[in-house]
Parts: structure tokens; sequence; C-alpha cells
């Protein structure tokens, strides 16, 4: 039998290179998904523009943060395929629903949220997400920012988790289904339109779809913030993301964090 001639390696890495450019059209900062993978910005650039190859475990970090699988070295992202004319954005979750989502009631944009700890009562997380529409789909690209030590009593750092997910309008507000790309672990959130008098904000209750641990919540609130299209106010608020005292929230925002009880 006639083996195919091997994969050129320069084609190789143009195909790859081509992907990651692709996976990367969608999030508002390259460096911050470098320092998620754990790669140097510059090496990731060599990526990008296909002058380089990744080690194995890099390549495996970057599936992994993409969610897709090693074929992003074989086969272009773009490429025909015999899947549906409505093929799926490649490593989102898709959910199929025939209701069109009114794009007015929740603009694509960048957007602030916090969320009461699941693990420690009386703290808050402040995180961003992007959401966008894509192949028809209204996707969510969530981060929440974590203030943990790398090692038992070394200086405390700033770490993200990263959230891929779908939302779902329904008749009074619209579904988040969420998961972290490395456990698969699932998040579904119930937002309302508004927060009191506040039009431009959103309440919400959220599960994680875990077993009952003693130390820890499985049912959390959420606010979130549209934020104007501004970058100063992009920045701003991405300087004050983070763990999050309560009582230094606003009190529209601590009211409606606290009506979910601890240790559900």
């Amino acid at each position: 039998m006639t083996q195919s001639p091997a994969p050129n390696p320069a084609d190789l890495r143009m195909i790859l290179g081509d992907n990651l450019r692709q996976l990367c059209a969608d999030v508002t900062s390259i460096s911050a998904v470098c320092r998620t993978i754990g790669v140097n910005r510059t090496q990731f650039n060599r990526y990008l523009t296909g002058s380089a190859f990744p080690r194995p475990d890099v390549l495996f970090r970057i599936c992994r943060h993409f969610g897709v699988d090693a074929n992003i070295l074989l086969t272009r992202l773009d490429a025909p395929c015999p899947a549906p004319a409505t093929a799926q954005p490649a490593g989102r979750l898709v959910i199929d629903t025939q209701r069109p989502f009114d794009h007015y009631l929740l603009p694509d944009g960048l957007y602030r949220y916090w969320r009461k700890s699941f693990r420690q009562p009386g703290l808050a997380y402040c995180g961003m997400a992007m959401i966008h529409t894509k192949a028809g789909a209204k996707l969510w690209k969530g981060y929440d920012i974590h203030d943990v030590a790398i090692r038992p009593g070394t200086r405390r750092h700033a770490r993200s988790t990263s959230y891929d997910g779908q939302l779902i309008q329904q008749f009074d507000g619209f579904v988040l289904m969420s998961r972290t790309p490395y456990n698969d672990q699932m998040n579904m959130t119930y937002f309302e339109y508004g927060l009191d008098a506040l039009p431009d904000y959103f309440s919400a209750i959220s599960l994680v779809t875990r077993r009952r641990l003693a130390e820890a919540n499985r049912l959390s609130a959420i606010v979130m913030q549209r934020l104007e299209p501004k970058c100063s106010i992009w920045l701003r608020a991405a300087r004050q993301c983070g763990t999050l005292p309560l009582e230094s929230l606003s009190h529209p925002v601590q009211t409606a964090l606290n009506r979910v009880p601890d240790r559900l």
C-alpha cells in the first residue's frame, strides 16, 4: 500500500500559525493568553508567524486553553469540511437554540462582574468578560482573577481562570452555560435584566456542577456591569479586578450578592 508523503515541517508551522491567529482573533490580550499558557510572548509570536514550533507540553497547554485538539497542527480551522453549514466555532460550547438573540438587550463588548466567593464568605471575585457573536451564537469569554501564593510562604500573585460559554436568551433574561477548559466543570447562570434602577447592570444566580463539599458552596450570586467602549474605562476596571471584601463594593452590588446564603 502506498503511503502518503510526510508533511513538510514548514507547512505544518504555517498551518499552526494560521490556526493560532484565528483562535486569538477574539481575545482581548495576547499577553494574557501567554501568561495563562505559560509561554514567553516573543516565543508565542514565533508560533503565530510560523517560524517556530511548540514543544509537546506547550502544545498541550495551547490546545487546552483554546478547547481544541492537536489537529490544529495538520488541518486549517477554516478548511472546508463535511460539517453542516452552521458549523460550531472551534473550541466553544455551542447550544442550538431556535430563538434569535436580541443583541440590543445585551450588546457585544466588555463587561465587569462580581461573584460571591464559593469558598470564602465575606469575599467576592471581580472579573472581566468579553461577550461577542460568532457563527450566530452569543458567546462569553470570562476571567476570574484570584490572589494566590505560588508556593506556601511566598508573596501572593494574581492568577486568572478563564471560562468559555454561550448565552441563551429567555423571555425575561438570559442563561449563561459556561465551562472551565481544564476540567469541563460547568456553570449555569441565570441573569435578570437590570439591577434596581441601574440599567447597565444585570443580577444573576449561578450554580456550579460539582459534588457537595463542606468547605465550599455550589450556589452564588453574580452582578454584571456593561462597560462603555472606552479604553480608559476598560483599563480602570481591569486594575480593580481580583479578590475584594464584600463591604468594599457598592451598596446595590453588596445587596444583590448577599441574597444568596452561604453553604447551600
